[in-house]
């Protein structure tokens, strides 16, 4: 989870990430291939 625009995001990363749990890494963010979901039915916004 992170802030983006002052609103939390919750960002799911490649599984060969190795990042764990309490971890702290850099991001970055390529918004022309971000796929956006509905917090609350989960699902995808087209």
């Amino acid at each position: 989870v992170t802030k983006l625009g002052g609103k939390s995001v919750v960002a799911r990363l490649r599984a060969d990430a190795g990042i764990a749990p309490g971890q702290n890494t850099r991001l970055a963010f390529n918004l022309d291939k971000a796929v956006f979901f509905d917090p609350d039915s989960q699902m995808r916004i087209a």
